[in-house]
């Protein structure tokens, strides 16, 4: 398998579940502020590989390329089907992950973006800003009574929700309103599965001209950069 990922974006979640179910797989990294987006190491542009040009994409063994954060991360843990990273088809328990999996791609993720555009609106990001502060004070709320997103068990919409809510020295959200969620964002990041993508996209990292991120500002968003 090829996974086609770029530093700092989504596809950080499917570099920490490969690591955490132990899964060989090469990576490509993207260059997504390059015009047209290139894969890093050969100039190839990125929409020759992907038609929709936006990462993550796996490239199966098949030569099948498969893409959406949300269903690479249900392949790769299907993969390895007793890592207790995505339960069991037929059960409550894996609807549940599925529907955290949505969640965070469909109203945490999309409400994050906007508010590091240069060219959004005040107006606009204002809206987003209490959009995201309704949504990561749902989230705190249920983790005050569970360690991850679903329960005991760290999964891959944990894997999802930690790298859209970032780390230090890139872009991370100020959580002081979110005490639940602080601790959560603690936990994931303690595991190996996160130095890892450290250690992977680190070095990346610094073949990129990154852009200078606007500041997300007040009400539940602030921090450093993020694409």
């Amino acid at each position: 398998m090829i996974l086609y990922a770029s530093p700092l974006a989504c596809s950080g979640a499917v570099l920490m579940a490969l690591h955490e179910l132990d899964l060989p797989c090469d990576v490509a990294f993207v260059d997504i502020y390059a015009q047209p987006h290139i894969v890093i190491d050969d100039g190839t542009p990125f929409a020759d590989v992907s038609p929709k040009n936006a990462v993550p994409a796996l490239r199966l063994d098949s030569g099948a390329l498969l893409t959406e954060v949300g269903v690479i991360l249900q392949y790769i843990a299907d993969l390895k089907p007793g890592s207790g990273l995505l339960p069991q088809p037929g059960g409550l328990a894996r609807y549940r992950v599925m529907e955290w999996l949505s969640y965070v791609g469909s109203d945490v993720h999309k409400t994050i973006g906007p508010l590091f555009h240069p060219q959004m609106p005040a107006a606009a990001k204002d809206i987003h800003r209490q959009n995201l502060h309704r949504r990561l004070s749902h989230i705190d709320q249920r983790l005050a009574h569970q360690p991850y997103l679903a329960g005991d068990g760290f999964t891959v919409a944990d894997a999802y929700l930690f790298v859209m809510i970032g780390w230090e020295p890139w872009f991370k959200v100020d959580l002081t309103p979110y005490p639940n969620l602080a601790r959560f964002h603690g936990h994931v990041a303690s595991r190996p599965s996160f130095a890892h993508l450290r250690r992977t996209v680190d070095p990346a990292l610094q073949r990129m001209n990154l852009p200078a991120f606007p500041r997300a500002g007040a009400v539940g968003c602030g921090g450093e950069r993020r694409i």
